[in-house]
């Protein structure tokens, strides 16, 4: 990319665009875009006055600590973008930096989105399902939780104990349809039969809104009414069901803690620093109740403040669009942009948010609480974060490699009896794994079962690439392969001129000694890593820290690599047998794929099933039918 042109004094001095720029600012609310001379985004800032926050960084008696002052040396231009007020600036602000990805912008690891759980009321016989946006302003949402594996917990409990429909059907009281298996086993009441009222189903909705809600006096005052109603009319069935519901729920009620016995919704926050690290800590609080804690570690924290480190979470839960917000947010200290974001979040809400930052009372025991265990969980971050530095050193020293492996790339080729081949590339970051950085190729240009011309592919596209577009290259590429594999690499590399830049290891499996003929000797299979240029062989000992790095880095590429070919096999199948019915292209062919899932489900699928799917008329529908059964 060209470089903009510098402007010259009579002097010989150069003013960089940024500097002529001073001179012209608004003193209005908005966003600035810091870039160096490559057009690359440095930093992105708000502030309620553009002019007097630009002009500060550029002041020479400003006090900034060193890395302000490292970007500072760094500005050749910057964009404003002027909004109308200061929390349009700050939502703005949060979607340009996950959009730019800021060097000097504290910047947190993970980009989660929480999952809820979603209460579909806007239909005649609401579902519950696994959401991580809030996208339909109908619906009910509850959650957050902090992983999907505590929130299908929850989904799981609701399926078991309160008879709610699972199907995605459209039901509108007038079609009806054959019962799934759910309804034999007592874990639907089947309303697809027809014979279900609305009235009777809503029953089992309330009583599913209680739970979610933890309000667990009333909806077991409410089960215990109907156990005894189903008693007085001698359902004694019907009454044992209730009596089991009623001991479940007991059971997970009493496992949860309650924290407020108003019931009030609240998210806590604090922080903890030790030593260069910083750990924020927030608990989830739903109607008095613990609903789950997440943990935000900073890794390289020591010139940022508490004020910006707090800030990055709070934005990081509440600016993205849908996000669930509490009645009230409480803060250890006093954020500066605390108006700002209350303002910001009122915005979006329909109900009054406070974001307040407690002195005493129970509130401030909350508060407490989460320092707590802020520093129980930074201690444990930071005796992992030593692990993980200690396992890479020992990597390193182990099979003697030039560079310590922070960033690893694994590829893996797979195909089917020479058909369909593909190749996967994941990225290891300091010993965990950077799902942003996966990569999946289609091999076109091959044909049979050759995975020394398909890694010589797909290593070409991956490093021309790399080296076109100036990008870092990974510390340590590792093969899953032996010799043969790893000479095809090396070659590719040296071609491209960075065989010297990296280190480049394969990682085999070796027969045991019994199964290469020799009577004597052990019968268990070893794994051993090849390196080029070096004729023998790296054996790697059993259960040890090294083969275990090195093993799940190639086993996550061989699962993503199969994952990839199972998903075009079953897009195959489905394309070549779907595709010669006349009335059938790319959309029609998407919505039954959707619906029904596999093509299997489709063959199985009753006329009145496949009516159901929008824009399939019923001539088609029986073309379809007729089509896959032949």
């Amino acid at each position: 990319m060209s470089k903009k042109p510098r402007h010259f004094l009579k002097g010989g001095g150069a003013i960089s665009p940024a500097r002529e720029k001073l001179s012209h600012l608004p003193d209005l609310p908005g966003v600035y875009l810091f870039k160096d001379d490559q057009e690359s985004v440095l930093y992105i800032g708000k502030s309620k006055s553009i002019r007097n926050r630009v002009r500060s960084y550029f002041h020479g008696s400003a006090k900034h600590n060193l890395r302000i002052k490292l970007m500072v040396s760094r500005i050749h231009d910057f964009s404003l973008i002027v909004t109308d007020t200061e929390a349009e600036a700050l939502i703005l602000e949060e979607q340009l930096i996950k959009r730019h990805h800021p060097r000097y912008n504290v910047a947190l690891k993970d980009g989660k989105s929480y999952p809820y759980c979603k209460l579909t009321v806007g239909e005649m016989y609401p579902r519950l399902v696994l959401v991580r946006e809030k996208i339909d302003s109908i619906s009910e949402y509850y959650g957050p939780y902090t992983s999907v594996k505590d929130a299908r917990q929850v989904l799981k409990a609701v399926m078991t104990y309160f008879p709610l429909r699972t199907s995605k059907m459209l039901l509108d009281g007038k079609k009806t349809y054959r019962p799934c298996l759910n309804f034999q086993m007592k874990r639907c009441l089947a309303p697809c039969q027809g014979d279900v009222s609305v009235e009777d189903y809503e029953k089992i909705v309330r009583q599913v809104r209680l739970f979610l809600k933890g309000r667990d006096q009333e909806l077991l005052q409410e089960l215990e009414k109907r156990m005894k109603q189903s008693s007085k009319k001698l359902e004694f069935e019907k009454s044992a069901q209730y009596r089991d519901q009623i001991q479940a729920m007991r059971r997970i009620f009493a496992r949860q803690m309650v924290l407020d016995v108003q019931g009030k919704d609240q998210d806590v926050f604090n922080l903890y620093r030790e030593s260069d690290s910083t750990g924020v800590q927030v608990l989830f609080i739903r109607n008095g109740r613990l609903l789950g804690t997440d943990f935000f570690f900073f890794e390289d924290s020591s010139e940022a403040t508490n004020d910006n480190l707090l800030g990055q979470v709070l934005h990081r839960i509440y600016m993205p669009e849908g996000s669930i917000v509490p009645r009230e947010i409480l803060l250890p200290f006093e954020y500066s942009d605390r108006k700002l974001l209350e303002d910001a979040l009122n915005q979006k809400s329909v109900r009054r948010i406070y974001v307040v930052c407690p002195q005493k009372g129970r509130k401030k025991e909350l508060v407490s609480m989460a320092f707590s265990n802020a520093k129980v969980n930074l201690s444990e971050q930071r005796s992992r974060f030593a692990k993980n530095t200690n396992i890479l050193k020992h990597v390193k020293h182990e099979i003697k490699l030039n560079r310590l492996p922070e960033v690893v790339e694994a590829f893996d080729i797979s195909h089917l009896s020479g058909t369909m081949t593909v190749a996967s590339m994941v990225c290891w970051k300091k010993n965990s794994p950077s799902n942003e950085d996966y990569r999946k190729y289609k091999i076109n240009n091959i044909s049979g079962p050759n995975d020394f011309a398909s890694m010589k592919e797909v290593l070409t596209r991956r490093y021309s690439r790399t080296l076109a577009e100036g990008k870092n290259l990974p510390d340590l590429i590792l093969i899953d392969g032996g010799k043969g594999q790893i000479n095809i690499a090396a070659k590719v590399l040296t071609e491209l001129g960075i065989l010297q830049k990296v280190d480049l290891i394969g990682l085999a499996k070796g027969r045991s000694e019994r199964k290469r003929g020799r009577s004597r000797g052990k019968n268990v299979d070893y794994e051993y890593v090849v390196k080029p240029n070096q004729k023998n062989e790296i054996r790697m000992h059993r259960n040890s820290d090294v083969l275990f790095f090195l093993q799940n880095i190639r086993d996550e590429s061989h699962r993503f690599a199969i994952e990839f070919q199972r998903k075009l096999k079953r897009k195959n199948t489905l394309h070549s047998q779907i595709d010669n019915i006349p009335g059938i292209g790319p959309k029609r062919r998407r919505l039954l794929l959707k619906h029904f899932g596999s093509l299997t489900s489709l063959r199985q699928a009753a006329l009145d099933e496949i009516l159901q799917v929008p824009g399939i008329p019923e001539k088609l529908a029986k073309e379809i039918q007729s089509s896959l059964k032949n």
